[in-house]
């Protein structure tokens, strides 16, 4: 390539600081140059650090090109003429090349508002930045050329190297020509001859752009690096994209021939001939005719390695350069080409089309046979050579594995290892040649996740003596393997979990990737396949790059090393039994309807809808994140209700206990409703108190005292209820448990209602239920009780002394004697556990049965020489000790009278003042500071004795002493002064009895050595010694049991003042509730805003507890409804049976629209004439109970409307249906629940030994079916048992397998069982495929059946109908795409047409499993798949129930309620007469 040139004309002459700076004065070249002090931080040239070629070029560069331009001066320099003796001309100059256009030092002003049409640059000399020359032009030709220079002043100039050498940069020359006024600069832009790779996103533009420009030769430049972050849809592979493009051996005789091998005990399908054939090509063997496997003859290959291309470089010379790479060199003969050198790659044949086999087979024709010689011939690296194919697999398809090259290639030797730290007996050495003898050796990823420390080399570390020991290694890393497989492949994903760590670093010839889902989310799941095949250098950091810039190049890669055949490819070879698809749709029953309406309600108003998903406010917004929540949330506790009525989002199936029957169900769901009528009656009864104060507050006593006696009406009726349901419960008990009474005047009995509650939950309920609608009829009767003294006592309204006064008064003292007797009953439970301990201590005083201290007396006969100073301390000891005794005597009476004292409202004559809780408050602080005082006395007199001490006391008492001296804590003064009496009695803490006898008896046995040496002293001594060690061990041992008789004590006193305390406070809680109301309101007007308020609050409060009655009148129907169906349907107006009726909280049932006519006019109930409101009716539902069986089947005609169902299925006979619902249960768990079990039963006498897979999304709800089928004798297993396949497969009384969607069940075989059971329907069918893919597979030789299960008007009709859209709209698609590659698709008959669509099912299903992402399927937190937000709307409201038109029936309905109505008048006229 020919340099650029270009020049410009100067008028003037050469300026004089570019003229001087070419002058070099000659003293300098006499002498040697003076030496410089290098600093590190220098600028260096390029030419310096790599040498220089003849063009005087750095070495190691490419150059990509040149430009010269030539600067023409009209005069020389005169500073040359006058210095020409003292100086010598240097031929050229380096030069520094910067754009003076833009930049401020340069830009002139002349220039500020400029166009931007012309070219600047500026010359500067790189070793002090002096600028020489600025050159400018407007000329477009050199604009042209200064465009180039521009570019080059981006990059990094060679004569000035900062820090790292760069990988582009310039070198830039200004050489003077001999006229003296004529000047070239010449410039060459580098490439370092490398072929390390550069990292496309840390390149600057400047690089960028001279790789587009000078290799690429790109009319313009693209910055992908600036486009990669421009926001938008992302570029990139859809999983499509990599099923669409990879390898598909082609169909051909010789490909599809027949494979000879003795040792493969199994007939291969044409496709895994083909299979097997490209198998063996990536691990560079090929089969002849003959059976015999001879390695493939490699031809010169002159074809360039994968994304490198050919270019001419500024000299002419053919170069190589790769843009995904970044790298650019002369020679790529050394460069690693990943294609070249792998041996091995991806089988990711769908799943159910047999990569087991395809695999077996390939180690039964390649087999690695090796000599003795070649055995023991250890490499290199010290690895043992091997022959063995080691097969990595998850747990649960492990023993799979075994079981098929059992069966297909009994000649290969298989061994399980199960670990390094599982082999115990033997050496390390041993089991790498246990391993290495073996054909195939198995193991999982669990047990390469555990290896992980014994994989890699341990971190070099400097010590001071090397280790005597290595580290151990696991035997994986120690063979060199003839094959590694990773089977379920897609498990190591992105490549960093531990297992991924270590199958990468397993020595091997030949690498596999089995996998029949390779992308899980996306494309980058491939990565962690490529890294463990090696696959350098695509695997490394430009991964990204790959798959978003260079999808050909990725394309190119996948369709190389991986394989796939698809069913929808292969499905004439295959020939699978048939397959049917059968869907139940079953209704709820009344109980599962109801619970599931509630539901549903729960949800639309939560979410802000309505009942048909309309929003119910303005700025409602659906895509606010936390309503997209609410409904995700709420779809899948709507779909769990589908399966169990238990069924709970947050706490999952069988979380709170055992699985409930529909009737416990039934039952929880009455008690639920009960609990939300006594919470609101409390909530409207106490907002009419309240209403009622605000009245007496304004002075309008006599309407309030109407308000509260109506309240205490309502509030009486609810106590009576609760009492009675209550005692019924108890009952219950009694009966079931069939439990003595015991004796009433037992100390026991008190506590008998609170174990019913421990014992019985719903007994607890009733009694809180109780104790609550008390509360508010205590409130209602004393308030009555003041409203009567208040008008008593206002002459405006009596008068003084008159009977209506003394009536007034009557009434006043019965209601304060009523409300004292509520409270005594609120009371009881504290009251009687605080009275039983006070009863106790007042009898233990009475008859002065409280511990006796006993006086400490020591017994001193005399003292001796060696034993006075302990004989002293032991008296002085006890006579502390009884000093202390004397003042605990004292505290403890105290406090005795403290507890004895008889608690408020518990006399005859107290009446509620509503102080009490204040005044008890100096009795309970003193109370409290003496039962610290006893505790801390105790505790001293425990440490005295034992010499243990008590810290934890000992910090209270600090923590107390630091707080009353802040004025703070109960009562400080006395606490002060207590506690200061209590450290002045303490003993020393430094001797404690055990200590004294202690030393005792060293002395004793100092003067025993002494007497037996002759001292006569010392014998004397020693017998008084002797008697007193007896003494004192007397005294200990009696102290003793009288200090665990106080602590006894203690406690006693501690409980007791604890319930006299409790006691208080809910006294307190009582006074609080009946405390005035606002009083600084007294005597004001009525505030009739808040009193309107209030009463709004009551209707809407009112009529919501009609809605629960009529709900619960409904759900107690349910309950006890008996007798002929037909009979309870029938309306008592129009005399016929009905499907939607009313049930009237009084307990009477009729049409819907008959009652809604008699209603309107009478507003009461036809039947016994209660008067009804508005929310007084329950609308009941009696669905006829029919099953719906619908069989999937191949359409004659594909259209395009979601009406097409009908196409697709088709009714069949109902006949089986009703075998399978006639079969009887020994309880009922459900719809779901039960059918399936009734299923399965029929199946068992219909189709004996057939096995099922019962597939649900939810893990949780398969604990549930555990449960069921243990009820009904259902033999099971589950993908999550220990051997529960194997139990399967070989146990014939298991009849069942249950798979859940989190399984990693990808390569599971279960083609023993020829039905599937699917709980759900689901909206991404590639979940579903996945379960049925475990039976409807090769090696299945009989018909499969589907059978999946949905819920009649729910959201999983909505799913269903969703998921039938799509896969109708893949079936379409996919038809279209062959009728357009077809030149006849408008001239084929009906009967090509339906040979065509015959298949239109398996593509469909083909093209779902490779359009999805399976790991962005399931929900990342919980269970269950997840649905996207544009499909939430639909699946909770796509399948509304549509109401039905009844203007005829209306019609009919008025004339019969007219005709109900004049026989009801004849019946009155009647009656009169």
């Amino acid at each position: 390539m020919a340099p650029v040139v270009a020049e410009i004309f100067y008028t003037g002459a050469v300026p004089d600081d570019l003229a001087t700076a070419f002058a070099r004065e000659t003293s300098e070249s006499d002498g040697p140059p003076t030496k410089r002090r290098k600093l590190a931080s220098a600028p260096q040239s390029l030419a310096e650090l790599n040498g220089v070629s003849e063009k005087k070029e750095p070495l190691g560069y490419i150059p990509l090109a040149r430009f010269h331009l030539h600067l023409k001066f009209a005069h020389p320099s005169p500073s040359f003429d006058e210095s020409s003796n003292s100086v010598e001309t240097l031929p050229d100059l380096p030069i520094l090349i910067r754009d003076a256009r833009n930049h401020p030092t340069f830009r002139p002003a002349s220039q500020a508002g400029a166009s931007e049409s012309y070219s600047k640059v500026a010359l500067v000399t790189p070793n002090n930045d002096k600028t020489l020359l600025e050159v400018e032009c407007t000329d477009p030709k050199i604009i042209e050329f200064g465009d180039n220079l521009k570019l080059a002043a981006g990059l990094a100039c060679a004569d000035r190297i900062l820090r790292t050498i760069p990988p582009v940069c310039y070198q830039s020359r200004l050489r003077l020509l001999d006229d003296g006024k004529t000047f070239c600069l010449e410039t060459v832009i580098l490439w370092k001859d490398s072929l390390d790779i550069l990292d496309y996103k840390k390149l600057h533009v400047g690089p960028l752009k001279v790789f587009s420009k000078y290799i690429l030769r790109e009319p313009e430049f693209v910055n992908r690096n600036q486009k990669r972050r421009t926001p938008g849809k992302s570029a990139g592979w859809h999983p499509r994209d990599f099923y669409e493009n990879v390898h598909v051996p082609e169909d051909t005789p010789s490909s599809s021939a027949e494979v000879k091998c003795d040792m493969i005990q199994c007939d291969l399908f044409p496709f895994q001939r083909r299979a097997v054939r490209w198998l063996l090509q990536r691990e560079g063997m090929e089969l002849q005719p003959s059976g015999e496997v001879v390695p493939v003859k490699h031809e010169p290959i002159d074809s360039l390695p994968m994304s490198f291309q050919r270019f001419e470089d500024a000299d002419g010379r053919v170069c190589f350069a790769s843009q995904l790479f970044m790298v650019v060199t002369s020679d790529v003969s050394n460069w690693y080409d990943a294609g070249n050198h792998l041996k091995g790659g991806v089988l990711a044949e769908e799943m159910g089309l047999g990569k087991t086999v395809e695999l077996i087979s390939l180690m039964c024709l390649n087999r690695r046979l090796l000599t003795p010689e070649e055995t023991f011939a250890r490499n290199p690296d010290g690895l043992r050579p091997s022959g063995a194919t080691l097969i990595i697999t998850p747990p649960a398809i492990l023993e799979q594995w075994e079981q098929e090259i059992k069966l297909h290639a009994p000649g290969l030797s298989v061994l399980h290892y199960t670990g390094i730290q599982r082999h115990q007996e033997l050496s390390d050495q041993e089991m790498v040649e246990l391993l290495a003898d073996h054909d195939v050796v198995l193991t999982t990823y669990n047990v390469l996740a555990r290896e992980v420390h014994y994989s890699g080399d341990a971190p070099k570390k400097n010590l001071r003596h090397e280790k005597k020991y290595e580290a151990r290694k696991t035997p994986l890393v120690k063979i060199s393997w003839w094959r590694v497989c990773l089977d379920e492949a897609q498990m190591i994903e992105s490549g960093v979990s531990n297992a991924a760590k270590v199958a990468r670093l397993i020595p091997r010839r030949n690498a596999w990737a089995v996998t029949g889902t390779p992308l899980r989310k996306d494309i980058t799941d491939l990565l962690g396949l490529l890294i463990f095949l090696h696959y350098h250098p695509f695997c490394g950091f430009i991964w990204h790059t790959l798959c978003v810039d260079f999808t050909s190049i990725l394309a190119r890669i996948v369709n190389t090393i991986a394989l796939r055949h698809s069913k929808d490819r292969v499905r004439d070879e295959i020939q699978l039994p048939a397959q049917k698809r059968l869907v139940i749709t079953i209704p709820f029953t009344a109980v599962e309807e109801q619970h599931y309406n509630q539901q549903f309600e729960q949800m639309c108003e939560d979410c802000g809808f309505d009942l048909f998903g309309a929003p119910t406010r303005d700025d409602w917004n659906p895509d606010d994140p936390s309503v997209v929540e609410k409904m995700r949330s709420w779809l899948v506790r709507l779909r769990l209700t589908c399966l169990h009525p238990t069924g709970n989002y947050r706490r999952g199936f069988g979380a709170g206990g055992p699985l409930r029957s529909v009737a416990e169900v039934l039952e929880q769901m009455i008690d639920q409703n009960d609990a939300l009528i006594y919470g609101e009656e409390r909530t409207l009864l106490l907002s009419r108190l309240r209403r009622g104060q605000l009245l007496e507050n304004a002075m309008h006593r006599q309407q309030a005292l109407d308000l509260w006696m109506a309240s205490l009406k309502r509030a009486a009726a609810i106590v009576k209820e609760c009492r009675e349901r209550l005692e019924s419960e108890r009952k219950k008990i009694k009966t079931t448990t069939d439990t003595p009474e015991k004796d009433a005047g037992s100390a026991d009995t008190s506590d008998n209602e609170g174990e019913d509650a421990d014992k019985n939950p719903r007994v607890g309920a009733m009694r809180q239920r109780l104790r609550s609608a008390l509360e508010v009829e205590h409130i209602c009767v004393f308030f009555t009780g003041n409203a009567y003294y208040q008008i008593k006592t206002d002459p405006k309204l009596t008068e003084p002394e008159s009977e209506r006064f003394a009536a007034l008064e009557k009434l006043e003292v019965e209601a304060y004697e009523k409300a004292k007797l509520i409270r005594k009953e609120l009371l009881t439970d504290i009251s009687r556990k605080a009275g039983r301990l006070m009863k106790v201590i007042k009898e233990k005083n009475k008859h002065k049965q409280f511990v006796k201290i006993i006086k400490m007396k020591p017994q001193l006969y005399n003292k001796g020489l060696e034993s006075r100073r302990v004989l002293d301390e032991f008296e002085e000891f006890c006579e502390t000790m009884n000093k202390h005794a004397e003042q605990y005597d004292e505290w403890r009476q105290i406090m005795i009278k403290l507890l004895s004292q008889s608690l408020i409202d518990q006399e005859d004559e107290s009446e509620l003042e509503g102080d009490e809780y204040e005044q008890s408050t100096k009795q309970q602080d003193e109370m409290y500071v003496y039962m610290e005082a006893l505790r801390a006395m105790f505790a001293d007199r425990h440490d005295a004795l034992t010499g243990q001490r008590n810290i934890l006391i000992a910090h209270e008492v600090k923590t107390g002493i630091i707080q009353a001296k802040k004025g703070e804590g109960p009562s400080p003064k006395l606490f002060l002064e207590v506690m200061d009496i209590r450290s002045q009695l303490k003993p020393d803490a430094g001797r404690s009895l055990r200590a004294i006898i202690t030393e005792l008896r060293s002395l004793a046995t100092s003067l025993e050595w002494q007497a037996n040496e002759g001292s006569a002293r010392a014998r004397a001594e020693l017998e008084i010694v002797t008697l007193v060690i007896q003494n004192a061990a007397h005294i200990a041992s009696e102290q003793g049991k009288i200090a665990s008789n106080l602590e006894r004590e203690v406690e006693m006193f501690r409980d007791t003042m604890n319930n006299r305390l409790a006691y208080y406070r809910q006294l307190q809680q009582i006074s609080d509730t009946v405390a005035p109301y606002d009083e600084e309101s007294v005597g004001k007007p009525l505030d009739q805003k808040l009193f309107d308020s209030k009463l709004r609050q009551e209707e809407a409060l009112d009529e919501k507890i009609s809605a629960l009655k009529a709900k619960r009148r409904y759900l107690i129907h349910l309950r006890d409804e008996s007798g002929s169906e037909d009979v309870s349907r029938t309306c008592v107006i129009c005399q016929s049976v009905f499907e939607i009726g009313v049930l009237t909280v009084c307990g009477h049932k009729y049409c819907k629209d008959c009652l809604r006519m008699w209603w309107n006019q009478h507003r009461n109930c036809p039947t016994c004439k209660k008067r009804l409101k508005g929310n007084d009716f329950h609308q009941i539902t009696y669905k006829p109970q029919e099953f719906v069986v619908q069989v999937e089947k191949t359409p004659t005609k594909i259209e395009t409307e979601r009406s097409s169902k009908n196409l697709i299925y088709a009714d069949i006979s109902s006949g089986t249906m009703a075998e399978i619902k006639n079969i009887d249960l020994d309880s009922s768990f459900g719809t779901k629940i039960d059918m399936l079990a009734r299923h399965i039963l029929w199946l068992r006498e219909h189709d004996p030994g057939a096995k099922s897979v019962v597939f649900s999304q939810y893990k949780s709800f398969l604990t549930y079916l555990r449960v069921a089928f243990s009820k009904f004798k259902i033999g099971f297993s589950s993908v999550d048992s220990n051997d529960g396949i194997h139990n399967f497969k070989s146990d014939p009384s298991v009849e069942c397998f249950l798979l859940h969607a989190k399984a990693q069940s990808s390569g599971l075989n279960l083609v023993n069982a020829t039905h599937v059971f699917l709980c759900e329907p689901l909206i991404n069918t590639a979940i579903e495929l996945q379960a049925i893919a475990r039976v409807h597979r090769i090696g299945q030789h009989r018909p499969t059946t589907v059978w999946m299960y949905l819920v009649q008007d729910t959201v999983e009709e909505s799913i269903y109908e969703l998921s039938v859209s799509r896969r109708l709209a893949h079936i379409v698609q996919k038809e279209k795409e062959k009728e357009s590659r077809s030149t006849d698709a408008f001239e084929v008959d009906d009967r090509t047409v339906k040979n065509i669509t015959e298949t239109a099912i398996d593509s469909a299903n083909s093209w779902e499993m490779q359009d999805a992402a399976l790991a962005q399927l399931m929900a990342g937190g919980g269970e269950g798949e997840l649905v996207k937000k544009d499909d939430l709307w639909q699946c909770l409201f796509g399948n509304p129930v549509t109401k039905k038109d009844d203007k005829n029936l209306q019609a009919a309905a008025e004339s019969e309620v007219a005709r109900f109505l004049r026989g009801d008048a004849a019946e009155q006229r009647r009656a009169v007469s």
